[in-house]
């Protein structure tokens, strides 16, 4: 679909490419009403997803896969429907049944920072932090986002602003955390001060270290907070007029004990990118 703009002398043509949706239809034939067709679904804030096909089931060779986004049965639509009831109108169907859906992508845009830990030759284990986007540009558009009409270049702004603005500093955060915990390790390990004595100017240069390395963890964190708002408002900015409001996405992660009398780990949340919900009109 495309958009015309026009100024006062002059008129110019704006091309806006949207998003369009790819839909899928698969019609087989059941033998009787009690034959199952083998396929799994589940309720989602998006309505009703195939959680799974069973791959001796008929529908297991055709173009339905888990994962998308169901929208009829026998041209009935199913959105509002719970799974009992779409169950329920499939197994009522003599003869044809044709079910179509869409392609279902999260209403997100987020990425993961993550620790890998390799043992070497020598016995010793090396960790490097690896950040990368959860999903490609090219299969990362939200279903949301179709279903909105958002143009293409807006989602692809979106994406580029997650991807180089807010991911460095969420692994720059985690390469400090996990550097943190090493040099925390060989801290408690060590005599914590010179010659054992507690006061101003006695403390060893690995203290001064661990306590500079808590200030500046503190304003990794900050960093991440202000850039996930940063990127939030603006993302809100540019989807106002498709009624999708933004928020920070988060996931929990279990923290260590940090004592043997602790009763229950405490869970960080982490900022792994930007989530999305429609505004109801």
């Amino acid at each position: 679909q495309d958009e015309t703009s026009s100024s006062n002398n002059n008129t110019s043509t704006t091309k806006v490419h949207h998003i369009t949706m790819s839909h899928y239809t698969a019609t087989i034939t059941k033998q009787s009403k009690n034959q199952s067709i083998g396929i799994g679904l589940k309720e989602t804030d998006a309505g009703l997803t195939i959680s799974s096909i069973n791959s001796e089931g008929p529908l297991s060779q055709t173009c339905l896969k888990p994962g998308m986004k169901l929208l009829t049965i026998n041209n009935i639509e199913v959105s509002g429907l719970s799974t009992k009831e779409a169950v329920q109108i499939m197994k009522d169907a003599e003869g044809k049944l044709a079910l179509s859906a869409v392609d279902f992508v999260p209403a997100n845009i987020t990425f993961q920072v993550a620790v890998s830990r390799v043992r070497n030759d020598n016995g010793q284990i090396n960790e490097r932090v690896l950040a990368t986007m959860k999903r490609d540009i090219n299969n990362a558009t939200p279903t949301i986002f179709m279903e909105a009409g958002v143009p293409s270049n807006t989602f692809s702004k979106i994406y580029t602003l997650i991807e180089s603005e807010l991911l460095p500093p969420a692994m720059a955060l985690r390469s400090h955390e996990t550097t943190y915990d090493k040099e925390m390790q060989s801290y408690t390990g060590k005599q914590m001060v010179k010659g054992g004595i507690i006061g101003f100017g006695t403390e060893s240069n690995h203290e001064k270290k661990v306590l500079q390395m808590v200030k500046q963890g503190a304003q990794l964190q900050r960093n991440v907070d202000l850039k996930a708002t940063q990127i939030k408002d603006k993302t809100n900015a540019m989807l106002a007029k498709y009624n999708i409001m933004a928020t920070v996405a988060l996931e929990s992660r279990r923290l260590m004990k940090y004592s043997s009398k602790q009763k229950q780990a405490n869970t960080a949340l982490d900022v792994v990118g930007i989530q999305f919900h429609p505004i109801p009109f």
